[in-house]
């Protein structure tokens, strides 16, 4: 299979936190694995959170909440900063596990009276088509699509059977 390097792009986020100047008061959205402990998603998302996990620690940081989202939705991303919001006001800056998970979270956050960036920071995962329209411009972290097709016909054309995974980089947009 070839995928893409989930690990280095949730370190990649974290550390656009960081140069961001973000210490206090980061939540990240779409996980939590307390409550998700014996749930499995995909390889490429137990990537993902172990590469943001190891990010915060090099950091020396913590969440200080983590919202268990399990369908990566605008309307779910919407309802859980909703909630977040209600119970903390040191929300800071938020880490969506996916595009669609922050354009719920523009929603809640501007109807709270909130701004992007200015009050609260986002960033996110995949690049989706969906965070063009978003305003201001959403910073995520894009999967490599074209790299990955490529990687896949290569694998394909070769003939090869393949033990490892072809991992190319991610790419930060935004």
């Amino acid at each position: 299979s070839v995928l893409p390097d989930e690990f280095a792009g949730g370190r990649d986020a974290v550390r656009l936190l960081v140069e961001s100047g973000h210490r206090d008061g980061i939540a990240l959205l779409g996980q939590n694995d307390e409550v998700e402990r014996d749930a499995f998603r995909s390889v490429t998302v137990a990537r993902r959170v172990a590469g943001i996990r190891e990010g915060m620690a090099d950091a020396g940081l913590s969440f200080v909440a983590e919202e268990s989202i399990w369908l990566w939705e605008p309307d779910e991303g919407y309802t859980a900063t909703r909630a977040l919001l209600e119970r903390r006001d040191d929300i800071r800056a938020l880490l969506c596990m996916n595009d669609r998970i922050a354009f719920g979270a523009y929603q809640a956050l501007t109807e709270a009276g909130l701004s992007v960036p200015r009050d609260v920071s986002i960033v996110s995962f995949d690049n989706d088509e969906l965070a063009a329209y978003l305003r201001p411009g959403l910073t995520t972290i894009g999967l490599p699509h074209e790299a990955i097709g490529r990687g896949e016909v290569a694998l394909f054309l070769a003939g090869e059977t393949v033990d490892g995974v072809v991992v190319p980089r991610p790419v930060v947009r935004g």
